[in-house]
């Protein structure tokens, strides 16, 4: 192979051999060891559960772990041509020179440590999770490194008990991770791994599609080698036509004391839940008429959704004391039947009879939080075609409002994958359609005209599904404001989202918006507080406060304006828009220093914002409104184009 010699001046020497690097190491390697890269096969071998079989008990794990070791390094590599690059404590590295090699060596572990359970009670035994990889690696002599073998372990991640998952890209760390798709006893392998081997002689492959790894920017191709574990992590779906909400299951609270004149306060906390849960347009609540049999039952989170289908059960009990309650609630994922979220919370019996109970505020918010905390989590570490749509969905809305560019631009391949799945369903395209809303007032566009096009054509085609679709309609009102500055049309097109569905949130916030922008303040004011009550849960909470904090800004009511801003920035303190609109709230009740303070977070997060630049990018430009809010931003020491601040 063509490679080049690296000298310590920097000049690089073209040489017809493998590359190697002079380097000053030390340790197991000699100093000034040579770093030789050369192809690889990379095995990461991963033990499921290992911290809590080792906290259960250490020394016989440790021993029983060492054991296997010794056996591994000293007979089923050998035997397969493999070698032992290092332990990992909970874990072993092996390279090979095939990956017919690399699955089959997998494969013996996996069975020997299957054999050496027997004996043991279900929850000693130890299960295996294998990543395999194909790549350039570089090595000492001793020891190999690289995004290869990272790679590798990341898959592992993705396999079950007994599997091992490869993954299709010999050159992004694929091996890190297949092994972490694994389950327990699975070897999951790279796309380059599976072209090595013929389905059906030297393994079975089955294609996982592209999956979403920890610390890799793009997704990663991966396939199961050899059969699924009997509980998968993984498992090939193709039914796309679920709902795009997860249903939840409120199990109504169960008194840890005998407490049979307040039995019904379980009920009570569990309908008060409900109420809230179900102002959410993102979520199913089951009724409590079919989870109240489930009440003091032992049953698991399986059971509950085996007879409910529930994706979340939210269970708990309560204790009475005097005229005060404390309540332990958890919600756990039916999936993986893991908890998620949990919490002891505390307050007067009698807040429990008010409509606006602040114990099941707490309960309902931190739940909703919890869901799309969870979801998000999912697609981050999962495959999106194995994923439910509901997962893909929830977790985008998410995803597109991070601070994070990286998440960001990930988001557009899960709207991708969703539109695929949906092509008749409106709702992937207009979320599709703000998330270039979102890209161009965020400053990430490379090409505004390009991408207003693009989402308006995105609009189009959701309604072209579904002409009365709310959020379309209030979307491509959102994409006529911001991106080609068409108020008009803008309030047409919201004003018709709320008629369609005078329910709908996001309809009547991108409404009082255009309101705010056109300096209708009050209609503004009634239309964004409207949406607040809508969706009290929303987890773009953030979001819905700093465009409330605008409605307020044009009504003249600059104090409430302060106290949204603030609010929302608590949630979220990477919005620039919120920064901005702190500001002029500050400098329209004459606090300058403040609204100083403010602006040097403005620029924080925008660096590049200027005067001019701010009212080309404004929909209101030319209007009294974004014109006084310009002079707000400039006399708290916004520079102009020139590089002037006006600050007096």
């Amino acid at each position: 192979m063509i490679a080049y010699r690296i000298s310590m001046n920097g000049d690089a020497e073209d040489r017809d051999e493998k590359l190697v690097v002079r380097t000053e190491r030390s340790g197991t390697a000699d100093a000034g060891a040579c770093l030789v890269l050369q192809p690889t096969v990379v095995l990461l071998i991963d033990v499921v559960e290992s911290v809590r079989l080792m906290s259960e008990n250490e020394a016989a794990t440790v021993h029983r772990w060492t054991e296997f070791v010794r056996f591994a390094s000293s007979e089923i590599l050998p035997r397969h041509q493999g070698s032992l690059v290092k332990s990992l404590g909970d874990g072993l590295l092996a390279r090979f020179d095939t990956v017919r090699n690399a699955v089959n060596a997998a494969g013996e572990m996996h069975r020997t440590l299957a054999a050496r359970n027997a004996g043991f009670p279900e929850d000693e035994h130890f299960r295996l999770r294998a990543g395999v990889n194909a790549a350039m690696t570089w090595s000492d002599g001793v020891d190999i490194y690289g995004t290869g073998v990272n790679l590798a372990a990341r898959l592992a991640t993705l396999a079950g008990p007994g599997e091992t998952i490869a993954s299709a890209s010999a050159h992004e760390q694929l091996a890190a991770g297949l092994a972490g798709l694994a389950n327990p006893g699975e070897t999951i392998g790279s796309a380059a791994a599976c072209d090595e081997l013929t389905h059906g002689v030297d393994a079975v492959c089955e294609d996982l599609g592209n999956c979403i790894l920890k610390h890799f920017d793009k997704p990663i191709r991966a396939y199961r080698v050899g059969p699924a574990s009997p509980h998968p992590t993984i498992v090939a779906r193709r039914d796309y036509m679920a709902s795009m909400q997860p249903s939840i299951a409120v199990i109504p609270l169960s008194a840890r004391a005998d407490a049979s004149g307040l039995f019904d306060i379980g009920n009570l906390i569990a309908d008060s839940v409900i109420w809230r849960l179900s102002k959410s347009a993102n979520l199913k609540v089951i009724s409590r008429l079919s989870t109240a049999a489930f009440r003091g039952r032992t049953s698991d989170v399986d059971e509950v959704s085996a007879h409910l289908g529930a994706a979340y059960v939210l269970s708990g009990a309560y204790v009475v004391s005097g005229s005060e309650i404390m309540v332990t609630v958890e919600l756990s994922a039916a999936h993986n039947n893991q908890v998620v979220w949990t919490d002891r919370l505390s307050g007067p019996i009698q807040d429990l009879l008010r409509s606006e109970s602040e114990l099941a505020d707490r309960i309902a918010r931190a739940v909703h939080i919890a869901v799309f905390d969870a979801e998000v989590e999912h697609i981050l570490t999962q495959p999106l075609p194995t994923l439910e749509s509901y997962s893909l969905l929830l977790g985008a809305i998410k995803l597109m409002h991070r601070s994070s560019k990286e998440e960001f631009l990930q988001t557009r391949k899960i709207l991708d994958e969703l539109i695929s799945r949906h092509g008749r369903i409106a709702a992937p395209r207009a979320w599709l359609g703000h998330w270039y809303i979102l890209r161009v007032t965020r400053g990430w566009s490379d090409d505004r005209s390009r991408d207003a096009a693009e989402a308006l054509s995105t609009t189009h085609a959701a309604l072209d599904r579904d002409p009365s679709d709310a959020l379309a309609l209030a979307t491509e009102g959102f994409v006529y404001c911001h991106l080609f500055k068409d108020l008009e049309m803008a309030h047409k097109r919201c004003d018709e989202a709320v008629l369609a569905n005078p329910s709908h949130a996001h309809g009547w916030l991108f409404l009082g918006t255009v309101e705010a922008f056109k300096g209708q303040g009050p209609a503004a004011v009634e239309a964004t507080r409207r949406a607040m009550e809508l969706s009290p849960l929303d987890p773009m909470r953030y979001y819905f406060e700093s465009l409330s904090a605008t409605a307020k800004l044009s009504a003249h009511q600059y104090a409430d304006a302060e106290k949204l801003a603030r609010s929302s920035l608590a949630l979220n303190r990477m919005h620039p828009s919120t920064w901005r609109a702190l500001t002029i709230a500050l400098v329209s009740q004459g606090r300058m220093d403040e609204a100083q303070a403010a602006l040097i977070n403005v620029l924080k997060v925008d660096p590049t914002l200027t005067v001019e630049t701010y009212l080309a990018r404004m929909p209101n430009a030319q209007l009294d409104t974004g014109r006084h809010w310009a002079r707000c931003l400039a006399m708290a020491g916004l520079p102009s184009g020139n590089g002037n601040s006006h600050r007096h």
